[in-house]
């Protein structure tokens, strides 16, 4: 009762609507007590609890209303109690709101746009250049026109339009804001150094080409390689900030396109754009060794060249593998190395060549890459598998992917509309001159900043000012390698309004969406139902020793025995101990006599298992017809086994130990029917048959 009662009103959100609504929902179908229950009360939860296959026939509803009643009537008197406002009970139904809020609070169907989205550039392979000019996100507005100003002069140049006078201009701005003169520090000497001195090789360039730009300023490790950085295919975006990757499938191939990202601002420019395919593929490797001389690397060109040969004579790849190969990992695979595309990390000479073969089956020339020599041999092809096949589990790395922040975003965003966010920034603005170095140790305290009253942000007309961001920002401080309040506040404000938005949102569920509000309810419900009936009846009858011994000696009748046997069954080391056994049985010896007979200090030859038996519990006796007397001789694991049957015991009732946990159910039946009557009694429970009659 007590897992059918509490399954039956915690229960899932989704529910049947496969009935007709051909009654009067604001109906009063019952009272209890001074409590209305209508019609539609009712019918809402006998739908959530039923098959779609269900009907509202007379019985059903009749025997579900008699369930429904007494969870009415318990509810009723957990509240008059009030469980509900005990710190257990609401730590509890917290904990339940916790788990039932999260998929309100999340934007589905962003996260279903970016999965088939992810899926839709999937379908191709971008190759793109880029220059970065770092900037932190959370970056001071100073900090963050300095990189835009730089990456500007950056893009007019590649464009044919560079204006040294404009750069003369940013560099003066630089040495002032620095104050740079002979005598100054070298730290910032250093620092108006790394921002000028790429910006000046750039003007002395005789070329507006990207890559000879990005190899002189621009701040990525692919600065070396003119800015390339291979190959993305849509989640195998390999690192790539999300806004990076949104570009380079918005931008056209040979344009400059300039955004912003968590690393700083970049310039892009898509250099190849290819349809998606991956390729099986098998190899034959030879591992350039360390500090190889100019002859070994002729010889190893020699050897890679003759491997070829072998292969155009049609000896098989697979044993050339075996024979040549030192890539270890693929030897014993015929050197198959799997699937690759594009995207995949691969040396691009090695993907170039692999993907220039046309047939599978095909076998290219050597390849030199940073690694050794290569032979590749074209296994297979594959396109990409259709959505349906890849939505679970693209999803699932959408949610774990950056694209989850995207998706976050957009429900913020989609919050601030909903409850009409407004904010001052001058207002955030005034705590970075108000804190001190504290706050870089973790240690900053509101007070310091007392004087700050003004609103900040308002959601819903609610004003929070620079005091309550004060008390969020002192219990949220983190003390670290970051000295650099600005970035720390921007940090923390940040944080600050996101959570008030949702912990807003959160709030107003119950407002926002009636199934929330009516699932809730039904857990607060049946939390409260669970904890009573568990206090009345489950722990109280085991609890209760004095109560149930004495319902026990009341119903003893209730506990009794089937008929059983008095027996013993004797298993026997041998036939020899068979015969002797049975001849001090028609002695009329006792059990004891027999084992002190035939055993003797540690030789067992028989053992013996002698009590009251009950019908299932032995098969030997069972298959005897409960004959008195010994029974036949069976061969159990190479010994012999048979039965002597004393006598058949008539029915007796069992002690308390013997029944006690028959006794605790039936104690617990007995609790809840006097529960309920003494619930009738003071909560009287009146059904309207009419409407109930009505219902269809």
């Amino acid at each position: 009762m007590k897992n059918k009662l509490f399954s039956l009103f915690i229960i899932s959100v989704a529910s049947s609507a496969a009935f007709a609504q051909t009654h009067n929902d604001g109906a009063v179908l019952m009272t209890i007590g001074n409590d209305k229950v209508t019609v539609g009360e009712f019918v809402s939860v006998y739908k959530k609890n039923n098959s779609k296959e269900s009907s509202l026939d007379k019985k059903a509803l009749e025997e579900y209303l008699n369930l429904y009643t007494v969870f009415r009537l318990k509810v009723k008197e957990a509240r008059e109690l009030g469980i509900d406002t005990t710190k257990a009970f609401r730590d509890e139904l917290t904990g339940y709101r916790k788990t039932l809020s999260a998929p309100y609070l999340t934007e589905k169907d962003a996260i279903d746009n970016l999965t088939k989205e992810a899926y839709d550039r999937m379908q191709w392979d971008i190759r793109t250049s880029h220059i970065l000019i770092k900037v932190d996100a959370d970056a001071t507005p100073q900090d963050t026109m300095d990189a835009h100003t730089r990456i500007s002069l950056i893009k007019d140049f590649i464009a044919g339009k560079g204006n040294p006078s404009a750069f003369k201009k940013y560099e003066a701005k630089v040495n002032a804001d620095l104050k740079i003169s002979k005598t100054s520090p070298p730290k910032d000497t250093l620092v108006a150094y790394n921002k000028l001195n790429p910006l000046k090789k750039m003007f002395a360039l005789k070329t507006h080409d990207f890559a000879s730009v990005a190899k002189v300023v621009s701040e990525h490790a692919s600065k070396s390689s003119g800015g390339d950085l291979g190959y993305l295919t849509g989640m195998a975006g390999m690192g790539y900030p999300y806004e990076y990757e949104t570009a380079a499938y918005k931008a056209k191939q040979g344009d400059v396109y300039g955004l912003r990202t968590s690393l700083g601002y970049h310039l892009v420019v898509v250099t190849d754009k290819r349809q998606h395919k991956e390729l099986h593929l098998a190899h034959i490797m030879l591992l350039f060794k360390k500090n190889m001389s100019h002859d070994d690397s002729a010889k190893m060109k020699m050897k890679v060249d003759s491997i070829s040969g072998f292969l155009k004579k049609g000896q098989p790849f697979e044993e050339l593998v075996k024979k040549y190969s030192d890539h270890k990992e693929t030897i014993k695979k015929g050197g198959d190395i799997g699937w690759i595309a594009f995207s995949s990390n691969y040396p691009n000479e090695f993907k170039d060549a692999a993907f220039a073969l046309k047939d599978n089956g095909s076998v290219s020339e050597p390849v030199k890459t940073r690694f050794g020599w290569h032979i590749i041999k074209r296994l297979g092809d594959r396109s990409l598998l259709p959505f349906d096949s890849l939505k679970s589990d693209l999803k699932a790395k959408v949610q774990k992917d950056a694209r989850n922040v995207v998706a976050k975003d957009m429900f913020l965003s989609k919050l601030k509309t909903q409850y009409t966010f407004k904010e001052d920034l001058k207002a955030r603005d005034e705590f970075y001159k108000a804190v001190d170095s504290t706050l870089f140790m973790g240690k900053w305290n509101a007070e310091k900043v007392s004087s700050l009253k003004k609103p900040m942000f308002w959601i819903q007309s609610k004003a929070y000012t620079q005091e309550d961001f004060a008390k969020y920002l002192e219990k949220n401080q983190r003390g670290g390698v970051q000295k650099n309040a600005p970035k720390i506040i921007n940090s923390v404000y940040k944080q600050f309004t996101e959570e008030t938005l949702l912990a807003t949102k959160e709030n107003n569920l119950e407002k926002d969406y009636p199934d929330f509000k009516m699932l809730m309810d039904e857990y607060r419900d049946g939390i409260l139902l669970f904890n009573l009936t568990d206090q009345k009846v489950w722990s109280k009858a085991i609890k209760d020793t004095t109560g149930a011994k004495d319902f026990y000696e009341k119903n003893k009748n209730h506990f009794m025995w089937d008929e059983r046997l008095d027996a013993s069954i004797y298993t026997c080391k041998d036939e020899k101990s068979t015969d002797k056994v049975k001849k001090l049985i028609k002695e009329n010896k006792s059990d004891k006599d027999i084992l002190s007979a035939l055993n003797k200090d540690t030789v067992i030859n028989v053992s013996i298992e002698s009590k009251t038996f009950s019908k299932g519990d032995n098969a030997m006796l069972d298959k005897s017809g409960w004959n008195l007397g010994t029974t036949a001789n069976e061969k159990v694991k190479n010994k012999i086994v048979f039965a002597n049957i004393r006598k058949i015991v008539k029915p007796t009732p069992k002690t308390y130990l013997e029944a006690r946990g028959l006794v605790t159910s039936e104690y617990q039946t007995w609790l809840e029917k006097n529960w309920i009557d003494s619930l009738k009694q003071k909560y009287p429970v009146s059904v309207d048959k009419k409407v109930l009659d009505s219902i269809q």
